[in-house]
C-alpha cells in the first residue's frame, strides 16, 4: 500500500506544475475569447471548462513526457526534443479545442452527424485559431523553460529566479 501511495504523490506533484501553468493560461486564453466576443463577464462554465482542460493538459504532458520516443530524442541535441515536444503538445491541444467546440454541437442537435453538418457555421473559427495560436505561444514557452531546466537544473533555474540579481562588474557600471 505504501508503494501505491508514494507513486500517486510522485505522479501527482509531478503533474501539478504543467496544470497550475496551463490552469493559468488556459483562463488568460478564456479571457481573450471573451474580449474577441465583447462578452467581459467570465461565466462559471467557462471557468469550470478552463480547469478541467488544465487537468487534462498536465496529464496530457505527463503521457506524452513517458513515450519511449522522448527518451531516444532526450540523448540527441535539445532543440530536436523541445521541437517534438512542442508539436505533439501542439496536436493534443488542438484536439481538445476541437473537442471543446464539438461536443456543445452534438448535444445541440442529439448526435455527431447532426453536429458534423454545422460545424462550419456554428464554430466561431476567428476565436478557434486565436485560442489555439495563444496556446501554442504558451506551449513553446512551456517547453522551453521546462527543457532548460531539465538541462541546467531546477535548483539553478529556480535559485537565480527568486534570489536577488547579483551586482553588476565595475567595468559595466556607469561613469558619472
Amino acid at each position: 500500500m505504501k508503494k501505491i501511495t508514494a507513486f500517486l504523490k510522485h505522479e501527482f506533484l509531478k503533474m501539478l506544475p504543467p496544470t497550475i501553468y496551463f490552469f493559468v493560461v488556459l483562463h488568460i486564453i478564456l479571457f481573450a475569447r471573451n474580449l474577441l466576443a465583447q462578452e467581459w463577464g467570465v461565466s462559471s462554465t467557462s471557468s469550470a471548462f478552463a480547469t478541467i482542460g488544465a487537468l487534462i493538459i498536465g496529464k496530457s504532458i505527463l503521457i506524452v513526457d513517458a513515450l519511449p520516443l522522448f527518451k531516444r530524442l532526450g540523448r540527441k541535441r535539445l532543440i530536436y526534443d523541445l521541437a517534438a515536444r512542442t508539436v505533439l503538445y501542439l496536436v493534443i491541444a488542438l484536439l481538445l479545442q476541437f473537442l471543446e467546440e464539438l461536443i456543445p454541437l452534438i448535444v445541440r442537435h442529439g448526435d455527431l452527424s447532426g453536429a458534423t453538418e454545422h460545424i462550419k457555421s456554428e464554430i466561431e473559427w476567428s476565436k478557434f485559431w486565436v485560442s489555439h495560436i495563444l496556446m501554442g505561444l504558451f506551449l513553446v514557452f512551456y517547453t522551453l523553460i521546462t527543457g532548460v531546466s531539465q538541462v541546467i537544473g531546477y535548483d539553478i533555474v529556480l535559485g537565480t529566479l527568486l534570489n536577488p540579481a547579483p551586482e553588476k562588474p565595475a567595468s559595466h557600471k556607469e561613469n558619472r
